[in-house]
């Protein structure tokens, strides 16, 4: 049995296990932030906050967790009774990644779950879970996940993937790039892992790097880029689609930094499953909030940006809606919806879509 500490915005706490020590006063700083609307944020070791404000946020709630999403109500542990709004949990020796259900008095409840994995050395590695459908729905947790390059994993962090239970990878850089920073944590583990050898020809990205265009010019620069993924990633994309569709998962896709092909990827499964495009949108935003720490942290990953002026940089790093709205423009343009490039260019047929939504919608 695990310990636990909570601490709620209401009252009539309840406990399945037994109280651990106060966090440590770093750890409680860490969590003094706002929480967001909605969702799991990090508080630091073994600290989280829990905020569903956004759903039903007055009504009390039941608040438990497990160590697998949607298990059922005999392996979830009830943390807090009669919680509103948000909670703060301490769970310092809890086995493997924790998600919680807030269960209201009447209806079904709700799965969350941290999006950014706390890995020591991931880059923008996170969860596609959690989103919801436009019929109502949510897609599940713990079965897809996006990431930036893998090669800064340690061995704590192996351990921590080993417990998701992540069958396969799809890996969309180039040959150059998985020779630059190989992905040692497949090999170890044993994973299936998918790769093709291809050069980048979407748009005339050299010219960025010589530092003689405006920030203007690279921003539209990388729009066009974006215009031509759809079609230069196709069969890397087609391909992750058949693993999902074959039961393949839980499946992670990456790049180098999770932010321009696996940012349309992501895209583009959260779009077949059916998620609304200004959430789809939004989830495309997120690399901002996620990917320049990592870089910061992995100087050799910031190297080249390092020496271009910041007015060129910025439009490289940046998750501009500018250019994820350019890629579904392009597949509007030249196949009548991101739906329909989904079908004609990738070959999800209705069949393999409702497939697809059995198993990771809920």
């Amino acid at each position: 049995m695990f310990a636990a500490t909570v601490a709620v915005a209401g009252a009539g706490m309840g406990f399945a296990a037994p109280p651990a020590a106060a966090p440590a006063p770093a750890a409680q700083a860490a969590v003094s932030a706002p929480a967001p609307e909605f969702g799991v944020e990090d508080g630091g070791p073994g600290v989280f906050r829990v905020n569903w404000s956004a759903w039903n946020p007055d009504a009390p709630m039941a608040l438990f967790v497990a160590d697998k999403p949607d298990a059922p109500a005999a392996e979830r542990v009830k943390l807090a009774d009669h919680a509103i709004h948000s909670a703060v949990v301490g769970l310092p020796d809890f086995p493997g990644r924790p998600y919680f259900y807030v269960q209201p008095a009447k209806g079904e409840g709700r799965w969350l779950a941290q999006r950014l994995l706390p890995l020591e050395g991931g880059r923008n590695f996170r969860d596609l879970g959690g989103y919801r459908t436009s019929d109502g729905h949510s897609v599940r947790w713990g079965k897809v996940y996006r990431s930036g390059s893998m090669a800064g994993l340690m061995p704590a962090d192996f351990e921590y993937l080993g417990r998701l239970g992540i069958r396969s990878v799809c890996d969309f850089r180039t040959a150059g790039e998985r020779k630059s920073e190989p992905n040692k944590w497949v090999e170890a583990a044993r994973i299936d892992y998918y790769t093709r050898d291809y050069e980048m020809s979407g748009g005339d990205l050299a010219k960025l790097f010589s530092g003689k265009i405006t920030g203007e010019q690279a921003r539209a620069s990388m729009a066009d880029m974006y215009r031509t993924l759809p079609y230069e990633q196709a069969p890397a994309y087609r391909e992750m689609f058949r693993k999902m569709t074959a039961g393949e998962l839980p499946l992670a896709f990456n790049c180098s930094a999770g932010k321009d092909r696996a940012g349309l990827a992501a895209a583009l499964v959260l779009t077949a499953l059916g998620v609304p495009r200004e959430t789809v949108f939004a989830d495309y935003a997120l690399t901002d909030q996620y990917l320049r720490s990592a870089l910061e942290r992995d100087k050799g990953g910031n190297q080249m940006l390092s020496k271009l002026p910041k007015e060129i940089a910025e439009p490289l790093l940046a998750a501009d809606p500018l250019y994820i709205r350019a890629a579904f423009d392009e597949m509007t343009r030249r196949d009548g919806s991101p739906e329909a490039y989904l079908r004609n260019v990738v070959g999800l047929n209705e069949q393999d879509q409702a497939g697809l939504r059995r198993a990771l919608v809920e």
